[in-house]
């Protein structure tokens, strides 16, 4: 394990395999892009908005896959593109999926792969992951 991978620490904090554990998933993603929603394309500035409204239950599945619809069809084309706001919209994309459905190791490791081939902040990453999990981050 390395503690300089954001993923290790966290899936050495907690079992991601542990349905109650999905929810807490979730939220630190949402928790993270608020953080830095400014540096977001706008299509993803609004769609964290509608991450936050699915998460806490006021938005349904429906309107949580038309969001991503709208953010995979902003990057048609260009979606295995290294380009930060092709990588920042699927960051972004990550946090509109349900934990429940699939793999919740595999959407938290895209997540921050994503994160950090974008060059967001590991500082507000850092930040949201203590407030999820209560593990303190070193990038370095």
């Amino acid at each position: 394990m390395s503690h300089r991978d954001p993923f290790d620490v966290i899936s050495s904090t907690v079992d991601l395999d542990d349905p109650v554990e999905h929810g807490d998933a979730q939220r630190f993603m949402v928790n993270a892009l608020a953080r830095v929603i400014e540096c977001l394309p706008v299509t993803a500035q609004s769609s964290v908005l509608a991450a936050k409204r699915y998460l806490e239950g006021a938005a349904t599945d429906s309107e949580a896959i038309a969001v991503r619809v709208r953010l995979w069809e902003t990057i048609r084309g260009r979606d295995m593109s290294d380009d930060p706001e092709v990588l920042r919209i699927r960051t972004t994309i990550c946090a509109l999926h349900g934990m429940d459905a699939e793999a919740p190791y595999d959407k938290l490791e895209y997540f921050l792969f994503f994160w950090e081939r974008s060059g967001l902040s590991m500082v507000e990453l850092a930040g949201a992951m203590f407030d999820t999990y209560g593990v303190v981050y070193h990038d370095a």
